[in-house]
């Protein structure tokens, strides 16, 4: 990173240097998920007043506590799911979409085989890393994957509910 002011800069500095601070950004998110990871398996709380690390974390920083609570669930759900954990910290999808993803992964349609949510979530990983996709394309292919297995309380395909299909002719 270039130590003079940004008004020094020229065209390409400046867009490089915008490049490595997202680059850097990302990095220090990854290793701040890390971080609350790791405190989910300890005791680093004990004795401080707080309940919960995002309760700590508001406390401590000028986060709000939505962000906070935000950081944490996005720690929780990569711990469970370590692909799309692993995704995430190499830098082929952002901490949105990667909350996307695993939080599709953790709740599939009651329908889908384990087979089929991995097959799921490489899918999706492969869309969420492309430059052009962005949570919209995300969601929508998450929607066409639930409406394909059906999202039904009961388990019944839409395709198959016979009574449903009747009803709505």
């Amino acid at each position: 990173m270039d130590s003079r002011d940004a008004w020094q800069l020229d065209g390409e500095d400046l867009k490089g240097e915008v490049l490595d601070l997202v680059r850097v950004r990302h990095e220090l998110q990854s290793r701040m998920v890390l971080l609350i990871v790791e405190m989910f398996s300890r005791e680093v709380l004990g004795g401080k007043g707080f309940r919960a690390i995002a309760q700590w974390l508001h406390g401590s920083t000028n986060l709000e506590i939505g962000e906070c609570s935000l950081l944490v669930g996005l720690a929780r759900l990569l711990m469970l799911e370590p692909v799309v954990g692993d995704a995430f910290h190499r830098g082929d999808v952002d901490a949105l979409k990667a909350r996307q993803v695993a939080s599709f992964c953790q709740h599939p349609p009651k329908n889908m085989t384990l087979a089929d949510v991995d097959k799921a979530r490489g899918i999706l990983l492969d869309l969420a890393s492309k430059n052009i996709a962005d949570r919209d394309a995300v969601r929508a292919a998450i929607r066409r994957i639930e409406k394909q297995y059906g999202n039904r309380e009961d388990g019944v395909p839409v395709g198959e509910d016979s009574e449903r299909n009747e009803f709505y002719a």
